[in-house]
């Protein structure tokens, strides 16, 4: 019996199909692989973020807002680290507890991010900020803490 060149091609093709639709669930796979790890990517500041736990703006009891123009308390708690802020008109303080050095690294929604260094004693000042909302970053001997997104 003679063979055909093209029963050839043929048989070529079909291994060939079939070796793609093989390797499909293996691509699957990476997908998944690489999907999970970037979700690690975050997964320091997930877990030290600091929770904003008071906010003097807002009357705990009646859920009213303080006169513009006072000066604002916020406290953000986490273990090991707690950053207290005063926000007034001028400026921003604050102060980590435990007190001692560290750098403060405020970022925006773009991506913008600029730091401050601590004193000995946790005092730190930022310079104005902008209107939209902000997320600080403290790094410390101590630890690292990352606070909620908030609007100053």
């Amino acid at each position: 019996m003679t063979r055909r060149l093209w029963d050839d091609d043929e048989r070529l093709i079909e291994d060939l199909a079939e070796a793609v639709h093989a390797t499909q669930p293996l691509a699957d796979t990476i997908a998944a692989h690489a999907e999970g790890a970037l979700s690690w990517r975050t997964i320091d500041e997930d877990l030290l973020q600091a929770s904003l736990t008071f906010d003097s703006s807002l009357e705990a009891a009646a859920g009213i807002r303080a006169e513009p123009g006072q000066t604002r308390l916020l406290v953000f708690t986490s273990t090991p680290l707690s950053m207290e802020l005063e926000v007034t008109q001028d400026e921003v303080v604050g102060q980590i507890l435990p007190p001692g050095p560290g750098e403060i690294h405020v970022e925006t929604p773009d991506g913008t991010e600029y730091s401050v260094s601590t004193n000995e004693s946790g005092f730190f000042e930022l310079p104005s900020l902008p209107a939209d909302a902000v997320r600080l970053r403290c790094d410390t001997a101590t630890g690292r803490v990352v606070t909620d997104w908030v609007r100053l």
